[in-house]
């Protein structure tokens, strides 16, 4: 029960001195809002309301997404075999390596 008390203390400290520091109503409706800011109106449900996200943010979905599946199909093309296969057993690859020495002789 203290920490929620805690945490209120903290976040009603931070708009009395974001009212202090600037008494504009800008300076409070976004030390309120924080980082939820103006992209237009957005869709309301339930009370909750969702807006666009801004492009960056957009953009940088994207490309962590193609990173994910470039790094997924290049594992598959180097390590597929094993994918599919299953890894060999340790006592195969003794006997791999003797075969790649035999045929080096």
């Amino acid at each position: 029960m203290a920490s929620r008390s805690a945490v209120g203390a903290l976040a009603s400290s931070v708009v009395r001195r974001a009212m202090m520091n600037n008494s504009s109503s800008a300076s409070l409706t976004q030390a309120r809002r924080f980082a939820a800011g103006g992209h237009g109106p957005g869709q309301t449900y339930a009370g909750l309301t969702l807006r666009e996200p801004p492009f960056i943010y957009k953009a940088l979905g994207q490309l962590a997404g193609a990173t994910m599946w470039f790094w997924v199909f290049y594992r598959f093309y180097h390590d597929g075999d094993a994918f599919i296969n299953g890894h060999d057993s340790h006592w195969m690859h003794d006997l791999i390596e003797e075969e790649k020495k035999k045929l080096k002789a």
